[in-house]
């Protein structure tokens, strides 16, 4: 029998729990862990939702948005022009690893239904005759100049590619976890199958996805989502047995990336350069190093800079002066009158502005409801893009 404890990002708990339980649940990194009385611990999420399982427990954080909704947010800043087709692989449902599961099978098959891609592997081999191009180099210091075998180098045309072996590798991790959907286990199973041939990635440290070209454009979805499993997954074990399974993900990050890829397109007619998480320095002495969000630049100056935040705006807990100290900093740094600070937004909260005493930077607040219809949602970042926009501008070269 398993312990559940199903939690909703920034909703804390009280419940009872074994120091070493405690102990396992914080070494996930999904929750705070505060002890409250001998036995009595506070779960603590914020930002970061997902599951992890014990051997005899599962903890659960999932999001207050929808899954439609986050999915299309994951799916906008990976691909702007195909967001429709990445959401259409979800649906409402209670559980996110449920529903990553079922729409990653989902789109891996719609991306292999017209067949697997091939492309073009460069190989190096010992070959008992001449294929491609002879490594002379090799040929002479491994050989010692003998005629046979034969160091080459070679093109060849296969279906073990990048894109494939993102597919297999999101499948093969999936299909070790207990409590996905029959139907996703199926189609998991048959992406297997189909890509037999090709290699799983070993090395998931440093897992990016192919850049999208006219030919794998079809896979974008499919990839988006392997990346998000192999990035954000992990397994432990002890003697070949699975301890603990943990797949965590930060929705900051997801509405960070959603944010500066609305913003970059609602920028666009403006003209200049949205950049983001560029360094600076508070300090003179080249200290104090600093990395906003985003920086709006033309011809090199800088117009705008934005932090986003995924936070509740009704709730005091959540937006900290703590913000509004970061973005006077990154004023005073860029020698910008004005910041901005978006968060995702709560029912009824529209823009604030704070005035620093004394110095007459402002600290400007938006919020955008990210439980909105996307194209509302994205009308809304729009709005906000050009209001930024036509401040910025009038700010003197």
């Amino acid at each position: 029998m398993m312990d559940l404890y199903d939690l909703k990002a920034w909703e804390p708990a009280e419940v009872e729990l074994a120091p070493e339980r405690a102990a396992a649940i914080a070494g996930s990194e999904l929750v705070r862990v505060l002890s409250v009385a001998p036995g009595r611990y506070r779960l603590e999420p914020d930002s970061r939702v997902g599951i992890t399982l014990g051997e005899d427990w599962e903890l659960r954080v999932q999001p207050r948005l929808s899954i439609p909704n986050l999915f299309f947010l994951l799916g906008y800043s990976s691909d702007s022009a195909g967001w429709r087709r990445f959401a259409a692989g979800f649906r409402e449902d209670r559980d996110l690893f449920g529903a990553v599961a079922a729409g990653f099978s989902f789109h891996a098959i719609e991306a292999l239904r017209p067949g697997v891609l091939h492309g073009y592997v460069e190989r190096e081999e010992r070959l008992a005759g001449i294929r491609g191009r002879v490594r002379f180099g090799d040929q002479v210091s491994r050989l010692g100049g003998l005629a046979l075998p034969v160091e080459v180098r070679y093109d060849d045309y296969t279906a073990d590619i990048a894109e494939n072996r993102f597919l297999r590798s999101a499948a093969e991790v999936l299909l070790r976890l207990p409590r996905v959907p029959e139907r996703a286990r199926a189609d998991l199973f048959r992406v297997r199958s189909i890509l037999e041939n090709v290699s799983v990635i070993a090395d998931r440290r440093d897992v990016r996805r192919p850049e999208l070209t006219r030919l794998n454009r079809h896979y974008g979805p499919a990839l988006a989502l392997a990346e998000l499993i192999l990035l954000r997954t992990s397994i432990s074990g002890a003697r070949g047995e699975t301890r603990a399974t943990t797949f965590v993900f930060d929705l900051n990050e997801v509405f960070e990336s959603f944010l500066s890829t609305a913003l970059a397109e609602s920028f666009r007619p403006y003209g200049g350069v949205l950049e983001p998480q560029r360094s600076d320095y508070l300090a003179e002495e080249r200290r104090l190093r600093l990395r906003p969000d985003l920086t709006w630049r033309v011809r090199g100056i800088a117009k705008a800079v934005i932090d986003a935040k995924y936070k509740s705006l009704i709730d005091a807990r959540t937006m900290p002066n703590a913000d509004a100290y970061q973005m006077l900093a990154y004023c005073i740094s860029l020698g910008l009158p004005t910041g901005y600070l978006i968060y995702a937004k709560d029912a009824g909260e529209g823009e604030r502005r704070y005035r620093i005493r004394r110095h007459g930077y402002e600290v400007v607040v938006h919020s955008v409801d990210v439980e909105l219809e996307p194209e509302v949602l994205l009308r809304q970042v729009g709005a906000i893009a050009d209001a930024i926009a036509t401040s910025g501008l009038q700010l003197a070269a």
